[in-house]
């Protein structure tokens, strides 16, 4: 009798499988080309219970995006976890330096603390003196800065030698 049950078990799980395995998807779709990575994570039945797909909405924060155009030089960075008072940006040469850090403080999960240090390097054409930041609604960090939109010449000076002419000694 157990013998039976284990068999039965062992056909349902290996049936199972074959229906959740990427490769029998793939077969399915006609070919990689046709199969999307929402094909591979679409929930299953599993013992009469949906199961939602380990995609976390968290996982898509923290991001950081750069923007680079002829006339302008954009930075965003996701910073929801954090309030104004506690994210610094300055800018050091042609360096680009954003932190944030909050102390500990109490979340869904428990205590939790947060710190992060971004670095970017200004591209040419780019006055560290003229980059504007700005925060949005929903923790959206945005940090611009014009270009400068003539060619970028080098600054040739032209220095005069001088020279120091020996005194003859009498």
């Amino acid at each position: 009798f157990w013998f039976l049950c284990l068999d039965f078990l062992f056909d349902l799980i290996h049936k199972l499988y074959l229906k959740c395995n990427p490769e029998t998807l793939i077969h399915l779709y006609g070919g990689i080309k046709s199969l999307s990575p929402k094909d591979l994570l679409a929930p299953v039945l599993y013992h009469g219970y949906y199961i939602r797909p380990r995609i976390n909405k968290q996982l898509e924060r923290g991001f950081s995006q750069v923007e680079s155009e002829d006339d302008w030089y954009r930075v965003l960075l996701d910073v929801c976890q954090f309030t104004p008072d506690e994210i610094s940006v300055r800018t050091v040469d042609n360096l680009l330096e954003v932190t944030g850090r909050h102390a500990q403080r109490m979340d869904q999960h428990g205590f939790v603390s947060r710190e992060f240090a971004r670095t970017h390097i200004l591209p040419m054409g780019v006055d560290p003196l003229l980059v504007q930041v700005s925060l949005s609604h929903d923790g959206i960090l945005c940090i611009q800065a014009p270009r400068k939109t003539e060619d970028l010449e080098p600054k040739i000076n032209q220095l005069k030698i001088k020279v120091d002419k020996k005194e003859s000694k009498s």
